[in-house]
């Protein structure tokens, strides 16, 4: 179990009610905001260290990189390629490539190729320790030379998160919280501090289920909490199973079932999902609620590496030391409302209301990330005892 864990990050969740009376305004000026971070990302790019220098030029020769991740939107892959572009100088014609797929699907998809010997991607970014390990174990994996692993790797290692540089680094992570839409019918008063609060009567065909079976972040939530004592899933999924819930896999749909009222609540989806429908539609500033556990919030590192055998193995690598930085993490922080793991990391002020401040939560960690995947069958069974 993580305790005492400090990210500077603003909007604690005790003063969520206050913060989201702030959002209307803040919506409205994030368009602003994000435009002049754009501008100064591109015209102040920060000092190139000795290793970022090194790879540019074989990074440009080849010409593009493909990243596959399950978290980065295309309003965030769109602002890292001319971020990234610019940064490095590899002209307009560079491709960058964001595939993005859930974690499984991730997982599954480059462990294919990397049995088959065919790689189509250069870069994988999710959260899958198991993988990682038993990839890395085989020798998937090119070795980084980073500059900027030094400012993360002591964080990462104090909040209990899984690396094994120098081939696999963590750059960041997120947490999944309690969503949902006060405007609905009978939601008006509707709060979540609790998992009980996520059982209630009243919520009788209003709910979500994730699919554990497709998630690894899914289900190492679960495992997590069930190792912390926090929650007994023997005695939940039935309870959850009373609302009546309909059955889900992406946070992306479910935040659409929220707005629409079709499913007014979801028990876990991202933060990020709030702010990025907000600013498409400030006024779901004053609708779209979000609360936490008292029970613990499991932070899930998003692991990063470069495959050996890619196409693009030194824009691969270059693109690690982005993901790294200052630069890039206000990319990626200000696109998703996650968590950069950079140490002393201050994120962009439009995300502030959308980040708990993490030294205010209990944080729960795994006893073993990479032992936690034998586990997953006995923990997606019982969940499909109750949802299949």
């Amino acid at each position: 179990m993580i305790t005492g864990v400090a990210l500077k990050c603003g909007g604690a969740a005790e003063h969520w009610e206050e913060s989201m009376k702030l959002l209307t305004s803040a919506a409205v000026g994030a368009v602003s905001a994000v435009a002049l971070l754009g501008a100064a990302t591109l015209a102040n790019a920060a000092e190139l260290n000795a290793q970022e220098k090194a790879l540019i030029a074989a990074a440009k020769a080849e010409g593009a990189v493909i990243i596959i991740n399950p978290l980065f939107s295309d309003r965030t892959s769109q602002r890292m390629s001319a971020a990234f572009k610019k940064r490095y100088s590899l002209g307009d014609g560079f491709k960058f490539n964001n595939l993005r797929k859930g974690t499984g699907a991730t997982v599954a998809q480059v462990r294919q190729e990397i049995q088959a010997g065919k790689l189509t991607v250069d870069v994988i970014l999710v959260s899958a320790p198991g993988f990682f390990a038993a990839a890395n174990d085989r020798g998937a994996f090119l070795e980084l030379d980073s500059g900027y692993w030094k400012d993360s790797e002591g964080f990462v290692k104090s909040a209990g998160q899984y690396s094994a540089y120098p081939y696999v680094v963590t750059p960041l992570a997120y947490t999944f919280q309690p969503v949902w839409n006060a405007s609905c019918p009978g939601m008006e008063n509707f709060n979540v501090t609790s998992y009980d609060d996520a059982i209630q009567a009243s919520l009788k065909g209003k709910t979500i289920s994730s699919d554990i079976t497709k998630s690894f972040t899914y289900t190492n939530t679960v495992i997590a909490l069930s190792e912390a004592g926090a929650v007994d899933f023997k005695k939940f999924w039935p309870a959850l199973k009373t609302t009546d819930p309909i059955v889900e896999f992406r946070t992306e749909p479910k935040m659409q079932m929220l707005i629409s009222c079709q499913r007014p609540f979801d028990m876990w989806n991202l933060s990020g999902r709030v702010y990025q429908n907000v600013l498409k539609s400030p006024d779901l500033a004053d609708k779209l609620k979000i609360g936490y556990f008292k029970e613990g919030q499991v932070l899930l590192g998003n692991q990063a590496a470069v495959l050996k055998g890619a196409k693009h193995p030194n824009a691969g690598k270059l693109l690690i030391e982005f993901l790294l930085s200052e630069e890039g993490s206000d990319i990626f922080v200000e696109g998703e409302a996650i968590y950069s793991l950079r140490e002393g990391y201050t994120p962009p002020a439009a995300t502030a209301p959308y980040l708990l401040d993490l030294s205010k939560h209990k944080l729960i960690g795994l006893k073993d990330w990479v032992g936690a995947q034998k586990q997953f069958k006995e923990v997606r069974e019982l969940w499909q005892e109750n949802f299949r």
